[in-house]
């Protein structure tokens, strides 16, 4: 074989050995497609959108190429036992289906978006009060009855009047802000931050919201409590001494405080109904504490005057104005008296220190203004005066405490 020959033989094998080489690697892409075609869910020719859209008129051109691009690919599988698994999971919530064809997949598709839009919809349309209304509803239901209605207070006279038909996912941090700044009373100010930050964070743990707004919020000073005290005895030969220029309502329902050391809103649910006059005990209808409902002992004087004084029926509230009149009425007699930096709230704890003087029981006087344990009682409602005394006291009010 002469030397041409040998290098034509040499070129012919090693063309031989390419060709084979691509046919090898031709062979591993037709698999490598094949494999890629059913990991993305698609089948071969025959089922292309084109081809779906002749078979099933209903399907719109942009809904399939949509649901083909967007979910088919990356969501939409189909499985070795020849049917089509759909599996994403959408704000931590898992969506999966199986079905028989690629036309139910795509209906099973459209019906989901359909559903999600209108819930995104509907979630546009929540309004912020709204939310706190359903917050106060739902997440504060185990509430006394008091605690609950100071929470719906605040959203009826300050949050709603300033947020009115603002959508839930348009409240921002500064619109919050400026609501909180802008509340008169340091009192008001704390308490409504404290209602918000709450709401705001019970929508962002349940996601109506995208960012918690309740950590961006900038809290306002504190408010400082005032200590109250009760009377001093001149104090209250002062207060009752211009009580009687006052008309009977308010007259009766100072003494009521005084005499049965209730809380305002206990006061306003008095009805002649709940004295008991066979044992000289009256029904307190509380709800702060475990005992603020309670019978406590009156005298059978303190009974004839709501009696002499009675202007409506036994199953009508005894007290005919609203509660803020009495509490500003009471500013005015203060004022008449000389008596500065007092409230009403102040009547009660005038009561639990009349009641140590007059010689009560610890145990009694626990009972008698509901609280749920003695040591509130004693540390916070009864205070040392001076010139307080039994006989003093039964001069004053004409034996209208009760004897223990």
């Amino acid at each position: 074989m002469d030397e041409e020959t040998k290098i034509f033989y040499e070129i012919a094998e090693g063309m031989r050995l390419q060709r084979e080489h691509f046919e090898k690697a031709m062979g591993i892409c037709d698999y490598l497609r094949e494999v890629c075609d059913l990991y993305l869910g698609r089948k071969k020719h025959q089922e292309e959108p084109q081809d779906l859209v002749q078979e099933n008129k209903s399907i719109n051109d942009s809904e399939i190429k949509e649901i083909t691009l967007r979910s088919n690919i990356k969501n939409l599988y189909h499985r070795k036992d020849g049917r089509w698994e759909y599996k994403k999971r959408r704000n931590g919530e898992l969506i999966r289906f199986t079905v028989s064809t690629k036309e139910e997949a795509i209906e099973k598709l459209k019906d989901i978006k359909n559903l999600h839009r209108k819930k995104v919809e509907s979630e546009n349309k929540t309004t912020f009060v709204s939310w706190c209304n359903r917050w106060v509803e739902v997440y504060k239901q185990d509430l006394t009855k008091s605690s609950k209605a100071r929470y719906q207070q605040i959203i009826d006279k300050y949050i709603t009047p300033f947020f009115k038909d603002t959508a839930l996912k348009k409240v921002t941090q500064e619109k919050v802000q400026i609501f909180i700044n802008g509340m008169e009373g340091k009192r008001n100010k704390e308490y409504a931050f404290l209602t918000v930050r709450q709401i705001l964070k019970q929508a962002y743990v349940n996601k109506k919201i995208a960012d918690d707004i309740s950590a961006m919020l900038v809290k306002p000073k504190r408010y400082r409590k005032i200590r109250r005290s009760a009377l001093a005895l001149v104090e209250q030969q002062e207060f009752l001494k211009y009580l009687k220029n006052y008309e009977t309502d308010v007259q009766m329902f100072m003494m009521f405080s005084i005499i049965c050391g209730t809380r305002r809103s206990e006061t306003m649910k008095f009805k002649f109904e709940d004295i008991n006059e066979m044992t000289c005990k009256l029904h307190i209808k509380g709800t702060k504490t475990y005992g603020s409902d309670r019978y406590i002992k009156i005298s059978p004087a303190m009974i004839n005057l709501l009696k002499q004084n009675k202007q409506r029926k036994d199953d009508e509230f005894y007290f005919s104005y609203a509660p803020d009149y009495y509490t500003k009425i009471i500013q005015e007699i203060y004022k008449q008296a000389g008596i500065k930096d007092r409230i009403l709230h102040d009547l009660r704890h005038t009561c639990a220190t009349n009641l140590l003087y007059l010689g009560v029981a610890d145990k009694f006087r626990q009972q008698y203004l509901g609280h749920a344990n003695i040591v509130m009682t004693n540390d916070v409602y009864t205070n040392l005066q001076d010139d307080i005394t039994a006989d003093g006291l039964a001069k004053l009010y004409n034996n209208l405490y009760p004897q223990f």
